[in-house]
């Protein structure tokens, strides 16, 4: 006499046919099925968000970095500009030198 199987025993082989999707009562498997699809879905989707956000970070960071190197730059230029040896040095070439004559302020009385 075959044995009966008990609805609650299902083998390896039954479900690598999908009979617990065709078989009677089988709309709860389906929405767990479904349920695990949206959740590898979310799971993709948010893994695809993030690396989008890193590439997004990393980009900035490049861009943050270079901004910080320019204005090194230019802040040194913008140092050496003030320097009195630089000054005089641009203004020798329109033949202006430096004063011998002490200054000296004016007063009101």
């Amino acid at each position: 006499m075959p044995k009966k199987k008990n609805k609650s025993s299902i083998s390896i082989k039954d479900i690598l046919k999908g009979k617990f999707l065709v078989e009677e009562g089988s709309f709860g498997n389906w929405r767990f099925v479904f349920f695990l699809a949206a959740l590898a879905f979310i799971s993709i989707s948010s893994s695809h968000w993030a690396d989008k956000k890193v590439v997004k970070i990393r980009k900035l960071q490049r861009e943050v970095s270079d901004l910080k190197s320019e204005y090194s730059d230019l802040h040194k230029s913008v140092m050496q500009s003030k320097m009195e040896s630089f000054v005089a040095e641009k203004v020798l070439k329109d033949s202006i030198k430096k004063s011998t004559v002490q200054p000296y302020k004016l007063t009101q009385k």
